[in-house]
């Protein structure tokens, strides 16, 4: 009977395996981070619009200096915020490429194993082709010589 195949570093697949699911979890996280930040920054350029279209709608009427001086603080405070926003939004997209590469790489530790695997697979069953071919060979040689003697002693 043919051996079973058993593949040595099934281990250290199996390893790779939850490492790379990990990778792909933390870059799921990551593109989730980024995908809030993208919406914060969205959100805070609608409100910088409307603050315009507000202050420019009121700039046809009365503008005294202290609704300039407010219109002023508020428009510095906001130019702060979008400068956070881009400045996390650019945070997160470095991430999110940090973390792919380090899932691309896991997948390629984890491919570059099951392609080992699936080799020593295909030698082993050839091995094991090989060895029942063998066998069949040997059971086939000795019916012939079973016969050549039956005809012989048939024949004497």
């Amino acid at each position: 009977m043919a051996k079973r195949f058993e593949f040595r570093l099934e281990q250290v697949l199996n390893l790779r395996k939850q490492m790379e699911e990990v990778k792909v979890r933390e870059l799921s996280v990551a593109k989730t981070h980024l995908l809030e930040a993208e919406k914060a920054l969205n959100a805070h350029l609608e409100k910088e619009k409307e603050f315009a279209k507000t202050y420019g709608d009121m700039a046809n009427g009365t503008f005294t200096a202290d609704r300039a001086a407010t219109y002023y603080d508020y428009q510095e405070t906001l130019v702060k915020q979008e400068k956070t926003c881009r400045e996390r939004q650019n945070d997160w997209m470095l991430e999110v490429e940090r973390r792919r590469r380090e899932a691309v790489k896991a997948t390629r530790q984890r491919q570059l194993l099951e392609n080992l695997k699936e080799k020593k697979q295909r030698a082993h069953a050839q091995e094991v082709q090989s060895e029942e071919q063998k066998f069949l060979d040997e059971v086939s040689s000795i019916a012939y010589v079973r016969r050549e003697r039956a005809k012989k002693s048939a024949v004497n």
